[in-house]
């Protein structure tokens, strides 16, 4: 037994190191993977962040600009869109507004769309830039 522990010990001398260095570079270098991945998720979380910022901003000086601008077109936007819902109270004037509606109604679908992008533009109402 004790030449064969002897050997054992010998065997074991030369390659253990080897073996142990081999395992260690192995999780040093997964550890660096690791670490880099983690600095990349950072990064991207970081640039995101910063875009979302920036994306206030924007909507926040689109909004003091919008306030500053406002004025006469506003007030006269919202008489305009009055006018038919005080006329309908008017029965001199229900025919007018209802054929008005069905001449509206009549136009293409397109144009609709752009009458409506214009009117919720004119208010700042930007729904689209809005995330739930």
């Amino acid at each position: 037994m004790v030449i064969w522990d002897t050997i054992v010990e010998a065997a074991l001398g030369k390659f253990a190191p080897s073996i142990v260095g081999h395992y260690t570079k192995k999780m040093e270098l997964k550890h660096q993977i690791e670490v880099k991945q983690l600095e990349g998720k950072m990064a991207w979380e970081m640039a995101k962040t910063q875009r979302a910022e920036a994306s206030e901003g924007r909507d926040h000086e689109w909004e003091l600009e919008s306030l500053r601008n406002s004025g006469f077109k506003d007030e006269w936007v919202m008489f305009l869109v009055s006018i038919p819902a005080v006329g309908s109270f008017i029965p001199k004037f229900q025919p007018y507004i209802v054929a008005g509606f069905e001449a509206l109604e009549a136009t293409p679908t397109w144009y609709q769309i752009i009458m409506s992008s214009v009117f919720l533009a004119a208010y700042g109402i930007r729904w689209w830039r809005r995330k739930p």
